[in-house]
């Protein structure tokens, strides 16, 4: 503070912050609070790094601050419940919505999306069962009471939809969410515009992709080769990307894609009605969703009727519930018998999975002895997929195979891991030597993890689906118990793609640890990985033939 003086201090800081330096900036901020603690705008400012840095610990320290200086400073509670909501920390952020409702503080949304929460990390099967419940009274209550007040999205009235957090258990979401969307369709008005164009093709089929992930992202890894792979001179191909989209790589492929004539790229509004009207603009005869649900913004695009076939895969694999959605798009190999009744959406089965994936590179090389390593069982998934139940079978595993080691990894954050661990340690088979938790990884360290690993664990309910094509990598073996529903089905679907005989299918849940044990045992183990990866090769990166099967199923719509 010698060098500059205050004025001069919280300029640079400021300076730092609006090029997102979020780092630099909070050092100098928090110089500066130091000297004056109960500055406001100083306040303000470091809260906001913190928030962008996601150390929500911090920011919540800091925005309470502001609280006791200025009970009624604007906007206060609602970013105080946004920290709060990322930590998981719901019943207090309900009990501050409550307050700030109370005292006309906050944005009378918040009545309704504090009753819409739903924890990442649940404690146990009852909580999930609580606040599904309180999902669904909710839901009921918007359904039958007569709004006085039209929710307006473009005014800050956004309510985040509970389709995304209900996924990760074992319920069948299907009437539940079928009975979100009508009760979205009541809050905003807007999402009952079901204007299309209903010309006739002429020369080529127009086609609208839209997702806020067509970037260095999973969803952009997944779906953007065969997204490439579509005929120019049979498609006109709209790439719709949300003003939130990251630059990255994948995404300058996108653009390098526009300069071949392959495709354009359109930016779409922040506001849902210019959003709205740019599409409609475009008289689209298919819009194609690879992930409803990721993004809120087009979820509620998702919810409307703006082109002729409206198309929807596994990027979040879940059933929409909305009659706007006709199908869905997914490999023979992933469904059985019972799997159409849990979908809204008509399944649009295709013989591949419907992307053309990319063969993960890395320049480092595993030894044979890393790759025939026992007793290594890996789940590097996001935390939020570990159910409850699931934690029994960690439990079980480390108790059959003395020598177990089981793996996860850490969210870069904290958050999930904080609680998950809390959740662990309150069953007495918790041992911290054998369940280890990994910082988070750079790429190919994650890849050569997963390498190293005997086995993979899918979790159950909603199981992994990017992170086994990676792992097909070094050919690891990944140990998955299918129910009816897609999202516990994408390993199962590329095992068969890769034509893999008496793959690690568990039928219950006795059967899984035994599976688990045995593989991570076997001696044959690097010979095994071997195998897929072979398979891998041949059968699941890089499917061209997925790409000419994508072009025929959109072009046999119109048959």
């Amino acid at each position: 503070m010698n060098k500059y003086s205050a004025n001069e201090l919280f300029k640079i800081a400021y300076n730092h912050l609006k090029k997102k330096n979020f780092g630099k900036s909070a050092g100098l901020f928090e110089k500066l609070i130091n000297d004056y603690p109960q500055n406001l705008s100083i306040l303000r400012n470091l809260t906001n790094c913190y928030m962008h840095m996601g150390e929500f610990e911090k920011a919540e320290t800091s925005i309470k601050k502001v609280i006791s200086i200025k009970p009624d400073e604007p906007f206060v509670y609602q970013t105080l419940v946004s920290i709060l909501k990322d930590q998981d920390k719901l019943e207090e952020a309900a009990l501050i919505i409550n307050q700030g409702l109370k005292n006309k503080l906050i944005n009378e949304k918040w009545e309704i999306q504090k009753n819409f929460f739903f924890p990442k990390i649940p404690l146990n099967k009852n909580e999930i069962k609580k606040y599904r419940q309180k999902i669904e009274e909710e839901i009921e209550k918007i359904l039958n009471i007569n709004f006085q007040t039209e929710l307006d999205y473009d005014k800050d009235q956004i309510i985040v939809p509970p389709h995304v957090d209900l996924s990760y258990s074992d319920h069948d979401n299907l009437e539940l969410n079928k009975k979100n969307v009508l009760a979205f369709k009541k809050l905003f008005k807007i999402l009952n515009d079901e204007t299309f164009s209903k010309k006739k093709i002429q020369e080529k089929i127009k086609i609208g992709v839209i997702s806020e992930f067509f970037t260095d992202h999973t969803i952009g890894k997944l779906y953007k080769d065969i997204i490439f792979s579509l005929d120019k001179n049979k498609f006109e191909v709209l790439i719709f990307h949300s003003q939130k989209t990251n630059p990255g790589e994948i995404f300058n492929e996108f653009k390098k894609k526009e300069e071949e004539g392959i495709l354009k790229n359109k930016l779409l509004p922040i506001k849902l009605l210019e959003k709205i009207n740019v599409i409609k603009n475009f008289e689209l005869d298919i819009i194609f969703y690879p992930d409803i649900g990721l993004s809120v913004e087009f979820y509620y695009l998702a919810l409307m009727r703006l082109a002729r076939y409206q198309i929807t895969t596994f990027g979040h694999p879940e059933t929409t519930g909305s009659k706007s959605i006709d199908y869905y798009l997914i490999s023979k190999n992933c469904v059985n018998k019972n799997t159409q009744k849990h979908y809204s959406e008509k399944l649009l089965l295709m013989n591949y999975l419907p992307m053309v994936y990319p063969k993960p590179i890395v320049k480092k090389k595993l030894s044979k002895s890393d790759l025939e390593r026992k007793n290594i069982y890996s789940c590097p998934q996001t935390l939020f997929k570990i159910h409850p139940d699931f934690d029994q079978i960690i439990f079980d595993i480390i108790e059959m195979d003395k020598k177990a080691i089981v793996y996860l990894i850490k969210d870069r954050n904290k958050v999930w891991y904080k609680k998950l661990i809390n959740r662990l340690s309150n069953n007495n088979k918790y041992d911290p030597t054998k369940i280890i938790f990994l910082d988070p990884l750079y790429y190919e360290d994650y890849l050569l993890h997963i390498g190293k690993a005997s086995v993979l664990l899918d979790p159950i309910y909603y199981g992994a689906g990017n992170s086994f094509f990676e792992s097909m990598l070094f050919g690891t073996p990944t140990i998955t118990l299918p129910t009816d529903h897609i999202k516990s089905r994408l390993v199962l679907g590329a095992y068969k793609q890769m034509e893999i005989e008496n793959p690690p299918i568990a039928k219950n849940i006795k059967n899984y640890v035994d599976l688990a044990v045995d593989y991570a045992n076997r001696d044959d183990i690097g010979k095994l990985k071997k195998i897929y990866r072979e398979a891998a090769e041949k059968k699941l990166f890089n499917t061209k033939k997925a790409g000419e099967e994508f072009n025929k199923i959109l072009l046999d719509l119109f048959n």
